[in-house]
């Protein structure tokens, strides 16, 4: 984040740190520094803080530090020296100072506010409701990447710029009149998504389309894909193979749709930097994961990354996300202020601008506040998912107010016949993340136990090491204290009434944790093809994912090309041998594209061997 100062001699910017995504080669300097504009070395002013900036004077520096639970606006010398404290709010995200020094802008909210500022002695207390100077609300709906540009305000919801004069703000602060701009300007920029061209034929495996309640079950089957899309399916000597397609020889193996993780959470980015290769996004893909819903991540991260994917530019499972979730709790960073109808529909129309798929209702302390967000996602032809936190009584009125889907489990160990035949007479989902499964040990902790994760052939290509030696060690218990099991039986009973329900591996272990959540649902009495439904056709439904979910002509060519039967043991599920994402094969070893391509994945940072006092390529 390099900033100038007025007189355009000296830039100063943010070093953060690295470790998860990025190498941790990255951490050896962080905080705020400065250098001159016309080169040399870097000095470091403080050893924290974050948006460095420049006001009107080309000697003091203004950045952001959370300290005290308060978000607080200082100041230092430009040898990090004479620390002054500005301005302080307790829910308030980020602040900005005016290139004249005489107004402050901050965000609270996820809105825009201005106010007149002198950087005097005085600590301003700053916040939406009202400070001991006026503020003006810029924004109507939300705004993000605010800056000042002359005599002007300018930020971006989406891809949408607007601005306001700084007059305007600061006189309807003093009781003037100041509407927010309903219009800018688009700085959409379109993109052709990525599709492979040519036939492909994938011949001899059994394949199991879920396109029928008995699975839809072909052996020795072929199915054609042109370009990234199902074109037939059906039995060798069935399905005419045309002459310039390339064949791929499956035989022995089985075939099923690519899952669909309906509960995710994983990174996609760092202070908006979106990595050329995510390692977990990979390591999801390599275990069969073709698709993604996440239903909390960072707006300016997962959002850029899904549109990335579809045009190409990365490798990654078909991103879906909600954004920030609508959260109820008093955080600054999170919380979403609604008491209104009104208010929710702002909050769902800034998502739905910024590419969400879903809105994540949490934690809105009153029912009146969460049927809002529910009236304010259907008005925008959005899904809404949410959970309870564990609260019995909060996810029964999730379940009566018509949420899409109630995520997490009820966190009873048995469900009785009020509960059972009320939820079946709804149409809203359930997704209980057996994982993490309230009530007892889950089912993450349980096939942690069980197996050698940090030696999986597959997990090990793509989770950097010190990241596996974690699972070294784990919790043991007796299996029956493990209560994934008895959840899954009663979401069994609750699918077996006609609730639809999915699994979400919650992010547990990249790519792994779906295949654990499949193993508990089968732990708890499901059969294989029943556990597979729930990662398949049944989530494709709930969360409104056209084409996919399926084997059948017309659906985008999303498949997992595993070695065993899964039907015969579900504990094969991550026996992989390819995965198809789009139309185009990759080896599961290596993502190596085959047939379709020639894309390459490159080493990752703890494969490398940069130079010395070099940081490793992204």
């Amino acid at each position: 984040r390099p900033r100038f100062s007025p007189d355009g001699q000296t830039i100063v910017f943010e070093a953060g740190e690295g470790g998860y995504l990025t190498s941790d080669r990255w951490t050896a300097h962080r905080g705020i520094f400065r250098v001159p504009a016309a080169g040399g070395a870097a000095t470091r002013l403080v050893a924290s803080g974050g948006n460095p900036h420049f006001g009107a004077a080309n000697d003091r520096v203004f950045l952001e530090v959370n300290e005290e639970q308060k978000h607080r606006l200082v100041s230092v010398d430009l040898n990090g020296a004479d620390r002054r404290v500005h301005a302080q709010g307790e829910l308030v995200t980020e602040y900005e100072v005016a290139p004249d020094g005489r107004a402050l802008a901050f965000r609270e909210n996820y809105n825009v506010f201005v106010m007149p500022f002198s950087p005097g002695a005085a600590t301003l207390s700053v916040g939406a409701r009202g400070t001991q100077l006026p503020v003006t609300r810029a924004t109507a709906e939300g705004g993000q990447y605010f800056h000042w540009a002359g005599g002007r305000l300018a930020w971006s919801l989406g891809p949408t710029l607007y601005g306001a004069n700084v007059s305007d703000l600061i006189r309807s602060g003093a009781g003037g009149s100041y509407a927010p701009p309903r219009s800018g300007v688009s700085l959409a920029v379109a993109a052709r998504a990525d599709r492979p061209q040519g036939q492909v034929a994938l011949v001899g495996a059994r394949i199991v389309t879920m396109a029928a309640a008995d699975g839809g079950i072909i052996e020795d089957g072929v199915i054609l894909i042109d370009g990234n899309r199902i074109a037939a399916v059906g039995r060798r000597g069935e399905v005419a193979v045309p002459a310039g397609a390339r064949t791929v020889d499956v035989s022995g193996r089985t075939i099923i749709p690519g899952l669909i993780d309906g509960h995710a959470h994983g990174p996609q980015g760092e202070g908006d930097v979106i990595p050329q290769q995510n390692w977990s996004a990979h390591a999801h893909l390599a275990l069969g994961v073709t698709t993604v819903h996440d239903p909390s991540s960072t707006a300016s991260e997962i959002f850029p990354a899904g549109e990335m994917q579809r045009a190409g530019l990365i490798l990654a499972p078909r991103t879906f996300s909600s954004g920030e979730i609508v959260y109820g709790a008093r955080s600054p960073g999170s919380y979403a202020q609604i008491d209104s109808y009104e208010d929710a529909l702002a909050h769902v129309r800034r998502l739905h601008s910024q590419g969400a798929h879903s809105i994540k209702n949490y934690n809105q302390p009153r029912r009146n506040q969460r049927q809002q967000v529910v009236a304010a996602a259907r008005a925008e032809n959005m899904i809404v998912v949410a959970e309870g936190g564990s609260l019995f009584g909060m996810d029964m009125t999730i379940i009566q107010d018509g949420n899409t889907t109630l995520e997490h489990n009820v966190p009873q160990a048995r469900l009785y016949e009020d509960v059972r035949s009320f939820f079946a007479q709804t149409r809203v989902g359930y997704t209980p993340t057996l994982g993490v499964t309230y009530g007892g040990l889950a089912g993450d902790p349980y096939w942690a136990q069980a197996s050698r994760v940090w030696e999986h052939p597959l997990l090990t290509r793509y989770v950097p090491p010190a990241q596996l030696a974690e699972r070294v060690r784990s919790t043991t218990a007796p299996p029956d204290q493990f209560v994934d099991q008895y959840n899954a039986r009663e979401a069994h009973v609750l699918a077996g009434r006609g609730v639809p329900v999915s699994a979400g591996g919650h992010g547990q272990q990249q790519g792994l944790a779906m295949h654990w959540e499949l193993w508990s649902f089968v732990r708890g009495g499901w059969t294989p093809l029943e556990a597979l439904r729930a990662a398949t056709v049944t989530p494709a439904q709930v969360y409104g994912f056209r084409d996919l979910g399926q084997i059948r002509p017309g659906y985008l060519a999303d498949l997992v090309v595993l070695e065993a039967n899964p039907l015969e043991d579900i504990r094969n599920s991550d026996h992989i041998s390819h995965v198809m994402l789009n139309g185009r094969l990759y080896d599961a070893r290596t993502l190596n594209e085959e047939v379709t391509g020639d894309r390459r994945r490159r080493p990752y940072f703890w494969e490398q061997s940069p130079a010395a006092g070099d940081p490793p390529r992204q």
